[in-house]
């Protein structure tokens, strides 16, 4: 709060819940009198720290993964005698590895960078990762997926400069089989995940008073979101699962939406004026699962 005086001649006011020494009461103010002063709130900026953000979406992505694998098991065990149109041959759940490419909005990042003389990433980062899901009443895909999002390591002034991310999603899908082998499906995917600057000093240390003499090598932001996927994919299975070599494999296409973003934060502290950089753009990514090598002779 400020005080807004003019000049003029004295009185004696009191004012209620001002903050004093000895505590909350009633204080006394001298004010100018013919003036009208009066309290008014002092313009300032207040800024809610979202420490844990980036922990709570780490935990909601394990939880999501977690899910995934549940109810891929659930599915799998549910549908084994369950009757329906899919032939008994055909796998109902599928476990994937995954790798592809995920395009990301890092112009507002590198802006930052380039202006500070340190290098600039490309926005197209390798995709790493895998999932999950089950099939329920023939139709219904639940699963799980996660990635890691790699790219090129650049340095400035002996320190390695590192930008990656990753993001875990829980998945809702329709499956349609439109061959025998063939699937093809639309899928919607709920999660979060987040982007993360690595600045790293490349100095050496002999000894371990080296580390504790210059403890400040390294700084690691990091900015957390909440993310929607809007997709699809199709799989084929070659072979038949029980009979000989079998795999399938398949390719996911669709648009990452990053919906909410944190501040950039540095360990627990949230910082300020941080880009508004984010891993919102399309991705693709091939598949591959359910290999085996079962021979019954």
């Amino acid at each position: 709060m400020r005080l807004i005086e003019r000049p003029g001649s004295t009185r004696r006011l009191r004012v209620r819940s001002c903050a004093c020494s000895s505590g909350r009461g009633w204080c006394a103010v001298v004010l100018p009198l013919d003036t009208n002063a009066q309290w008014e709130p002092e313009h300032t900026t207040m800024r809610t720290s979202r420490s844990s953000s980036l922990l709570r979406l780490f935990l909601a992505s394990l939880l999501f993964l977690g899910l995934g694998a549940l109810t891929t098991v659930h599915a799998q065990d549910t549908n084994e005698d369950a009757p329906g149109d899919e032939p008994v041959a055909e796998e109902q759940g599928a476990g994937f590895f995954a790798v592809g490419t995920q395009f990301t909005d890092l112009a507002p990042l590198n802006d930052r960078l380039g202006g500070a003389g340190y290098p600039t990433f490309a926005s197209e980062m390798v995709s790493l990762g895998g999932g999950g899901y089950g099939v329920v009443a023939n139709r219904l895909m639940l699963g799980g997926e996660g990635h890691g999002l790699l790219t090129a390591d650049g340095s400035f002034q002996g320190r390695n400069v590192s930008v990656g991310g990753g993001y875990g999603l829980f998945n809702l899908g329709y499956l349609f089989r439109p061959a025998s082998g063939l699937r093809v499906y639309p899928l919607l995917g709920l999660g979060g995940g987040g982007l993360q600057l690595d600045i790293e000093n490349a100095g050496t240390a002999d000894d371990f008073d080296d580390v504790l003499d210059n403890p400040n090598r390294s700084a690691s932001v990091g900015q957390a979101s909440f993310l929607v996927s809007l997709g699809g994919g199709l799989e084929y299975q070659f072979g038949t699962p029980g009979e000989g070599r079998t795999a399938r494999l398949g390719l996911r296409a669709g648009y990452m939406v990053s919906a909410l973003r944190s501040d950039w934060q540095l360990g627990d502290s949230a910082l300020a004026g941080g880009p508004d950089a984010s891993m919102q753009g399309p991705f693709l990514r091939l598949t591959i699962g359910g290999i085996s090598d079962s021979d019954d002779e």
